[in-house]
């Protein structure tokens, strides 16, 4: 049994250095920035302790053990969450402010306003992501839409695994 861990500076140290790191956070970029930033570091320390603990079980060998479930579960869902945000802010945003603009002088195509006008319901679907210039060239990038099929599924594998870690542990319980 481990005993129990008594308050050490170092502790404080890095718990002062979090708290400054906040309060400096929400001043360079006020209160939806600090938001953010804590919802991306949250996402990157779920994606490495999950990955490192779930790597530690496969060594082990330890396939029925309610953390290693836990551990892949943190990490697909980090992983999904995180990737999947990135690749469909991608697409929202890769028309920008004026298509037009961005199909002409971004990308040396034409821009068909009546063609856009013909298919706008198209354009505002949430999935897939589409932006197109005119009927053969699209704005949203080619890996845009497999990119978000693939983070949502990586996203509900985590979250199943998550599901199995809590069987895992009432069966485990219930045992004892």
């Amino acid at each position: 049994m481990r005993a129990r861990s008594t308050l050490r500076p170092e502790r404080l140290a890095h718990l002062g250095g979090l708290v400054v790191m906040g309060v400096a956070l929400l001043f360079l970029f006020g209160a939806v920035g600090s938001v953010v930033a804590v919802v991306v570091a949250m996402l990157c320390v779920g994606i490495v302790a999950g990955g490192r603990g779930g790597v530690r079980a496969v060594r082990e060998r330890a396939w029925t053990r309610p953390r290693t479930w836990l551990s892949w579960g943190a990490a697909g869902v980090s992983a999904g969450a995180a990737g999947s945000a990135v690749a469909y802010v991608t697409g929202v945003l890769s028309g920008g402010l004026d298509v037009g603009e961005a199909c002409v002088h971004g990308h040396g195509v034409r821009y068909d306003a009546s063609y856009r006008a013909a298919h706008a319901e198209e354009f505002d679907r949430w999935f897939p992501l589409r932006s197109k210039c005119n009927e053969d060239f699209d704005l949203v990038p080619a890996w845009v839409n497999p990119a978000v099929v693939f983070f949502v599924l990586l996203g509900a594998a985590g979250v199943l695994c998550l599901v199995v870690a809590v069987v895992a542990a009432v069966r485990r319980r219930s045992r004892a």
